[in-house]
């Protein structure tokens, strides 16, 4: 929905606002999917991350430490 409303703001295709937001993206270039939330929340309630607490863990491909 948020590209749909900013292709029409800018008055450019969807196609061609994804294929924007998709080359800021630092890892792999595409955005991530509900999937990859539900991987890293899976983790955290496994066994594997027994020993980790009050950890802030941002799934957004980098996006968020990206230099420029």
């Amino acid at each position: 929905m948020a590209i749909s409303g900013i292709a029409e703001a800018i008055g450019s295709s969807t196609d061609a606002v994804r294929e924007a937001r998709n080359t800021r993206v630092p890892l792999r270039g595409k955005m991530g999917t509900a999937w990859d939330t539900a991987h890293a929340a899976l983790f955290l309630a496994s066994d594997e991350a027994n020993f980790i607490t009050g950890v802030l863990l941002p799934v957004d491909s980098g996006m968020a430490s990206r230099v420029s």
